[in-house]
């Protein structure tokens, strides 16, 4: 996100109203502006189905449908995506761009295999149409395209192109839906799933074509030279994984008791809980921007400023007082925003009730909504803590902490309802969040004090990564045109 940080200090530099207004503004639009435009996307469509009079079981469908993407493509490709940053930040670092490209090609061949794998495996014993069956699975396997492509253009800082394409894609979509729909063929569920297709290979097809024009087409790239970073890095992987699992297994739990219903014989899901949750995470976006706007502008600065005053040769005072400053404008920065967050979520509760009651959501949806909020309230500072613990590759603890708030997810959900029935809905999923907060505080307060000792004396004196499967697979490959970029060897 370096490319965000450069942008917002421009426009702070002006000092004036105008230009923090401008700042909040483009961290807003490249923060939230995809996920806005999917779920606006959705929404379009459900209101097109409600235009032209579809069936609820239709409309049903095509929302499950698309959820089920949505949250699987997140977990599958949730760990690739977190070593691959870490293997393209290292190649950017020292200018080896000729795998850049490549490494795409690999990463998006190595997801479709898998995901092709798990959709095989779902569909078959899917009562659901070889048509509904096969558009969701072209559109499962887009997405994972897609989560891979993003983190390339924010490598390459093409922020503006990142919004473009999506609103173009989304627009195409709406409007080949609402075509279709009015021409009465296809059916309306394989309608609406054939323009998200169409919408989103285009966005695959835009993203492709911008990362190219960067970094061009590859040659003589290797394609699979990542590979060794999933055993010098598994524990970032598993971190992700972990992670990402945690925010949905509440919903999962959800799904399999008896507020759960089976849709089209196939998805299993639980309308008035999720509606809900996804209003409660919708309060959380406000935290995004602000820790983005912190984190890429003075946190960046004096996090810089510290380990330039080491690797340049600062003298001991120069160094202490880079620490000193780091500390506390990290924690300093971190209160500012859990602050601000803590209204918007205030402003939530207040008028989030109002709101839900009048789109006809049951009363014991309202209250489990009041008690969401505050669980998304954690998992939101729980995000951002993870965050600052993966700045200062502070690998174990990332791990840890993840770990813990996934343990407690699956702990607490399943004690919950067995204890408490549909009554510990919501609340389990607050004393989990509430429990992987506490852990991930713990640990970057641990850092924080021992932050010499973390960055002088935990690293080892000699680095010897693994030799494992995959490094000697991708040695075999490519023999001496391997280049181990952690290693310091530059092509």
């Amino acid at each position: 996100m370096a490319g965000v940080g450069f942008e917002l200090k421009k426009l702070f530099r002006a000092r004036t109203a105008v230009g923090h207004v401008k700042a909040y503004a483009y961290a807003s639009v490249v923060t939230t502006g995809p996920f806005l435009l999917m779920t606006g996307m959705v929404l379009a469509v459900q209101l097109l189905f409600s235009a032209h009079g579809v069936a609820a079981e239709d409309a049903m469908l095509f929302v499950a449908s698309v959820a089920y993407v949505f949250v699987f493509s997140q977990l599958l490709s949730s760990g690739f995506v977190m070593v691959l940053t870490r293997y393209l930040a290292d190649c950017l670092s020292v200018g080896h761009y000729r795998d850049v490209t490549a490494s795409l090609f690999g990463m998006g061949a190595l997801l479709t295999l898998l995901g092709s794998a798990v959709a095989a495996v779902f569909f078959a014993a899917s009562p659901l149409g070889f048509a509904e069956a096969g558009l969701t699975y072209v559109f499962f396997l887009e997405l994972l395209l897609i989560w891979t492509q993003s983190v390339y253009l924010t490598a390459i800082k093409k922020f503006q192109r990142l919004i473009t394409g999506f609103a173009a894609s989304v627009s195409l979509s709406v409007a080949l839906c609402a075509g279709l729909l009015a021409a009465g063929r296809p059916a309306p569920v394989r309608a609406a799933l054939l323009s998200m297709d169409v919408g989103m290979g285009l966005l695959v097809c835009l993203f492709f074509v911008h990362i190219v024009q960067c970094f061009g087409l590859p040659r003589d790239g290797q394609h699979f030279a990542f590979l060794p970073y999933f055993e010098r890095h598994w524990r970032l992987f598993f971190s992700a994984v972990f992670y990402t699992m945690g925010i949905f297994l509440p919903n999962f739990l959800v799904w399999l008791g008896p507020w759960g219903v089976t849709v089209a014989g196939t998805y299993r899901c639980a309308p008035g809980y999720d509606a809900v949750t996804f209003f409660a995470f919708l309060s959380i976006l406000p935290l995004m921007v602000l820790f983005v706007v912190a984190a890429e502008t003075r946190f960046y600065e004096k996090y810089a400023a510290y380990f330039d005053a080491i690797t340049r040769r600062g003298n001991l005072r120069e160094i202490q007082d880079a620490r000193r400053e780091l500390i506390y404008t990290l924690w300093f920065e971190l209160r500012q925003v859990v602050e601000f967050q803590f209204v918007f979520t205030l402003v939530f509760l207040a008028l989030g009730g109002y709101i839900l009651s009048l789109t006809g959501v049951d009363y014991h949806l309202v209250s489990l909504y009041d008690v969401l909020l505050f669980a998304v309230f954690f998992t939101g500072i729980l995000q951002l803590l993870v965050v600052l613990l993966t700045y200062f590759d502070i690998q174990k603890f990332v791990l840890r902490t993840a770990a813990i708030f996934l343990a407690a997810n699956a702990v607490f959900g399943v004690l919950g309802f067995l204890l408490l029935g549909t009554a510990g809905y919501g609340f389990m999923f607050f004393l989990a969040a509430g429990l992987g907060l506490a852990a991930g505080w713990r640990y970057l307060s641990q850092f924080a004090r021992r932050i010499d000792y973390c960055v002088y004396c935990a690293q080892p004196v000699f680095y010897r990564p693994p030799q494992g499967v995959l490094t000697r697979l991708t040695r075999w490959l490519y023999g001496a045109r391997y280049v181990d970029l952690e290693r310091g060897q530059e092509p």
